[in-house]
């Protein structure tokens, strides 16, 4: 289920080349506190300074869902188990000319595994946060500059979206 569409309205567009899907996750842990990345490099967007989920690209053959359990296992250390489905936002980044369909999946911690980053990841992950839902909206809520206020966008719009579903099941 397609949840919202994002416009770069920072970076002049010059069309589109490629279309990315990628598994995104809001990982919990025994205390219900969500895991970002702090993202902090500079490259082709200039100064990075944000935080976005856990998750990446969705390679050839593999399902989302399997996606994401890589995912999380390479980026926070960690198995997880998939507590359900959130749904797919598009992102659209002009500087890159990439359109990005990223599924979004809620998942709990399991067991303890090792970190395993790409030189990229290395290069750019500052660390692994955990905040309650609340702390995140507040933090995601201020205004940035460039491509971390597009990061922002997704994360806020998707924290918002799981926040909902889970104080209606409460």
């Amino acid at each position: 289920m397609l949840l919202n569409e994002l416009y770069d309205t920072i970076y002049p567009n010059t069309g589109f080349s490629t279309i990315r899907k990628t598994a995104r996750a809001f990982v919990k842990n025994e205390t219900d506190e969500i895991a970002l990345i702090h993202i902090k490099a500079e490259d082709i967007f200039g100064p990075r300074d944000h935080y976005e989920s856990p998750g990446g690209g969705i390679e050839f053959g593999e399902s989302r869902e399997d996606a994401i359990k890589r995912e999380v296992s390479e980026e926070l250390g960690y198995n997880c188990e998939i507590e359900s489905y959130m749904g797919s936002i598009i992102n659209r980044y002009n500087l890159l000319e990439v359109i990005t369909v990223h599924h979004y999946f809620i998942c709990n911690l399991k067991e303890k595994t090792s970190v395993n980053l790409t030189d990229a990841e290395e290069i750019f992950f500052e660390g692994v946060e955990w905040k309650s839902v609340e702390e995140w909206i507040e933090i995601l809520s201020k205004p940035l500059e460039g491509v971390n206020q597009l990061v922002h966008d997704r994360e806020l719009f998707m924290l918002n979206q799981y926040k909902m579903l889970r104080d209606s099941k409460e």
